[in-house]
């Protein structure tokens, strides 16, 4: 089995597995036709059955990075486990991983960049791997192209020092031999433990660790933490029942964790991840390493302005910034979540909305904003429409997101670089979202102007989601309506794969009826995927994570929307032929639990009760 955990960024970020873990028995009492492996959902753990009920079993501590190993047999057996990997030894990245970190696709122009080896051995009865990120080739790559060498020193290098590792031990085994192995196209070595005398029952642990530490003696004294609660954890069922409660059974708000690099230009970057980037948002600068041709084999000119992706889908595309920030905000209005750290992120965000685009209204203009006396709205320009409308005037997913992060800062009302007179000034300078007509109907139009479409998103409607600038409950709704179903531009780029919004938006504009046949088509079983939620490859890989966000979210929408100042709206594009229990998070520390019958609410618990007030059911 592979074993991986968030956090492990090498030196080029890329996000890399901790190893591969093989057992081996002998006699093997799983080599046999009674062969049974069982994914236990309510119990938290996965269970193999073999020759007179001989079990094995793992399952992962949720309260620390553990994984459990039990193996029991009726009769004695001896077992061997091994630890792979493939990183003994230092590997040049190939063309197509480039992918996985942060070089680029197309980066023709500069090295390929190596994978460094990781540090092995046998340690205490067991097998310690880990990885210290010392050298920083990509990091000063990307300050020498976006120019920021100067400030290189001061800036945040989530690389610098991250360190990352796994322990694999068990009492019943000791240290054996160190074996050489081929899978597919590439070697590696083995560190096999192997039983000190056959036995009925078998404990293995793979307690894992990652932190930035200022030397590997003290990243090393937090793996030694972790193995403590290892060992006083092996035979606490509760951990287990605690992860058995916190499985995918339940729907959760904005409970989402980093897995790997996340893809957030195209779909709203809530949709992938949020919780485990919040340790890397401290940075103020934004950087990118991929300095590349684009497909026509243009060189980037050395006027083209550093800090601006050279490419013909990303460039000017500046919305995930509002997308990060606005989780982070929402965290707050959710449970209180402290947003202080975090506060210079956010505003300077804000800021740089701010700055960089009267800056560039007077390289045209002695105006900074528009209006006769140069007093009015901000002018989004050069921007993008998600990838899609390249070269746009006032993009209206722009727009949106900056009018959504600034309101729920005042909501917040925190502030470390500026006060709340700033921020509500702010907001009345963002522009209105631009209308246009199709096929005789007042629609969303992606921006004011634009000079080409380059994409298949439909910005226009990220003011339903993530950006709730339409919905049920809000006016204008039909705005949303008819470009959902005449803007001609885009009807072609609807769709219900990979990170497509569209049972999002239906669910949010109350079109029961379609959502409902979204949902279930992207829950139903695969034919290819073991797990059919993460169907893929769709517009990336499999898995699909986005996939899977998008059916969550959409399920999620269906039930519950909190999108409407303190409003709770239950059922809002509900079908009858579907139950449910569910107990959900809304905002303001409130959660709401209850039964669905037959479409109707059947029983309802909101806590606190005076939020009872709040919650309308259905769409009236």
């Amino acid at each position: 089995m592979y074993v991986a955990k968030s956090g492990t960024f090498d030196e080029n970020n890329s996000l890399l597995k901790l190893g591969r873990v093989r057992l081996s028995f002998d006699p093997n009492p799983f080599d046999s036709k009674s062969f049974e492996q069982r994914l236990l959902l309510n119990d938290g753990y996965v269970k193999y059955t073999g020759e007179d009920n001989a079990t094995a079993k793992i399952w992962v501590d949720v309260f620390n990075p553990v994984v459990h190993i039990g193996v029991d047999s009726p009769e004695k057996i001896a077992v061997k486990v091994a630890y792979e990997n493939w990183r003994y030894e230092d590997r040049e990245i190939i063309n197509e991983e480039r992918n996985q970190g942060s070089w680029g696709i197309y980066t023709s122009k500069i090295a390929n960049g190596t994978t460094y080896a990781d540090k092995i051995a046998f340690h205490e009865n067991g097998v310690l791997m880990s990885h210290r990120n010392e050298k920083l080739d990509l990091w000063n790559f990307q300050m020498k192209q976006q120019g920021l060498e100067k400030y290189s020193d001061n800036m945040y290098n989530p690389m610098r020092h991250n360190e990352f590792g796994i322990f694999v031990h068990s009492e019943e085994l000791k240290p054996g031999v160190v074996t050489n192995g081929h899978y597919i196209n590439t070697t590696y070595k083995a560190w096999n433990l192997e039983t000190k005398s056959p036995s009925k029952s078998f404990k293995v642990t793979l307690s894992m660790y990652q932190a930035q530490t200022k030397s590997h003696d003290e990243w090393y004294k937090g793996l030694q933490k972790v193995i403590k609660s290892a060992v006083k954890n092996t035979q606490d069922k509760r951990a287990r029942r605690m992860q058995a409660s916190r499985s995918a059974k339940f729907i959760r708000s904005g409970d989402t964790l980093w897995g790997a690099m996340p893809r957030a230009t195209g779909p709203p970057s809530s949709m992938v991840v949020f919780g485990l980037l919040i340790p890397f948002m401290s940075n103020v600068f934004e950087y990118n390493a991929q300095w590349y041709d684009d497909d026509a084999n243009t060189p980037r000119p050395d006027f083209f302005p550093n800090g601006e992706l050279w490419n013909v889908w990303l460039n000017h595309v500046k919305d995930t910034a509002n997308e990060f920030a606005d989780m982070i905000l929402q965290a707050n209005i959710y449970s209180g979540f402290d947003v202080k750290p975090y506060l210079e992120f956010i505003e300077y965000q804000l800021a740089w909305f701010d700055k960089f685009y009267t800056r560039e209204m007077q390289k045209r203009n002695p105006w900074p904003l528009t209006g006769m006396a140069g007093n009015e709205s901000l002018v989004i320009y050069p921007g993008s429409g998600a990838e899609t409308y390249k070269e746009s005037y006032n993009p209206v997913s722009t727009l949106a997101g900056l009018r959504q992060v600034v309101k729920d800062l005042l909501i917040v009302d925190e502030y470390s670089l500026q006060n709340k007179t700033y921020y509500t000034k702010y907001l009345a300078k963002i522009p209105v979202n631009t209308l246009r007509q199709q096929q005789g109907h007042t629609c969303i139009a992606p921006a004011e102007a634009y000079t080409r479409v380059q994409n298949s998103e439909v910005p226009q409607l990220y003011t339903v989601f993530p950006w709730p600038d339409y919905g049920l409950g809000l006016p204008n709704l039909t705005h949303a309506i008819n470009t959902y179903l005449y803007d001609t531009e885009t009807f072609s780029f609807h769709g219900n794969t990979g990170w497509k919004q569209d049972v999002i938006w239906l669910a949010r504009m109350g079109f029961t009826a379609n959502a409902t046949a979204m949902t279930e088509e992207r829950y139903a079983p695969s034919k290819v995927c073991k797990f059919p939620t993460f169907k893929g490859p769709n517009f990336d890989w499999t898995p699909d994570l986005n996939h899977y966000g998008s059916a969550a979210i959409g399920l999620q929408e269906q039930l519950i929307q909190t999108f409407v100042g303190n409003d709770i709206r239950l059922l809002a594009a509900w079908p009858k032929s579907w139950d449910a229990r569910f107990k959900i998070w809304a905002p303001h520390n409130t959660t709401v639990e209850g039964i669905v019958k037959a479409g109707k609410m059947e029983k309802l618990t909101v806590l606190p009760k005076s939020r009872n007030s709040d919650v309308i059911v259905g769409q009236d």
